[in-house]
């Protein structure tokens, strides 16, 4: 009986250290973490400041492109902090993409010549993640935008890609907190991303499903709603309203829905026009 006591008590002591030796551990990476967070909002503010941008515009932008993480490799081959892919990191002078403090300073300086080129900070978000031709072609000849980049736009900003079209475009950035100053919400950032812009929820999908349009905004809502109603598939389905421009034709503001596949996009479509409605299957 009293050996059995000696070894739980030795038991107990072991497990007590190892909580209090993983609970250290812990603490230390947490501290770690926030260190990391701290240094990289610094370099987002010097790195905006000296090329004329809105710091809370370069922290949203940055923190969607890779969560600050120095070390994000995307799908694509999109490397660092910032996401440059290969080729654009060469043509921009970026020796190593995974320097921090090299990438925040390549990606100010190129958002601030895009921002120049097309006028505004929504088309150079949008230039930045789609490309520079890509968003040009919209400008000039119409169509959409990729979903992927609206979802980009909207998070950053809080407005469609489609606002930012025209002259006489704000470019006032809303803050990343109403009341603390910039390093500090930029610390707070990773607590607070999910409610920076509800809409930037949306899916990225590679197919769309165009289920209502109208020249007004507020009426193809409206059409939007009440396919919604009458269909089941759309219940739970997430749309994006976004503007359809066509050569120098009335643009149309279409509500979309993103599909993984053509047959799963073909089957929507098909779900909607038995209930009624009409659709049309789009490749984002």
């Amino acid at each position: 009986m009293h050996a059995l006591s000696i070894a739980t008590m030795k038991a107990l002591c072991l497990g007590s250290c190892l909580a209090i030796g993983l609970g250290l551990v812990a603490a230390k990476a947490e501290t770690t973490k926030g260190e990391h967070v701290s240094r990289v909002c610094s370099l987002i503010h010097q790195a905006s400041t000296s090329n004329g941008l809105p710091p809370d515009f370069l922290a949203r932008l940055i923190w969607k492109e890779s969560l600050f993480d120095p070390n994000a490799v995307s799908p694509k081959g999109a490397e660092g902090i910032a996401q440059f892919m290969p080729g654009t990191a060469k043509l921009r002078g970026l020796a190593d993409a995974f320097d921090m403090e090299q990438a925040l300073a390549a990606s100010a300086n190129y958002l601030a010549e895009l921002k120049k080129k097309f006028g505004n900070l929504g088309l150079a978000a949008a230039a930045y993640n789609a490309g520079e031709a890509r968003v040009q072609r919209w400008i000039n000849t119409g169509g959409f935008l990729p979903l992927e980049t609206e979802n980009y736009v909207l998070h950053i900003l809080g407005r469609p890609a489609d606002n930012f079209i025209g002259s006489g475009v704000s470019d006032e950035v809303p803050p990343l907190h109403p009341e603390k100053p910039f390093q500090e919400a930029c610390v707070l950032l990773p607590v607070m991303a999910a409610s920076i812009a509800p809409m930037a929820r949306i899916h990225t999908k590679p197919w769309g499903i165009q289920v209502a349009g109208h020249f007004r905004r507020d009426v193809a809502i409206r059409m939007w709603e009440r396919a919604k109603r009458r269909v089941r598939a759309l219940q739970s389905a997430e749309p994006v309203v976004s503007q359809m421009r066509a050569g120098r034709r009335r643009p149309i503001y279409a509500v979309r829905i993103g599909a993984n596949t053509r047959k799963e996009a073909d089957q929507t479509c098909q779900s909607i026009r038995s209930s009624g409605g009409s659709c049309i299957v789009l490749k984002n």
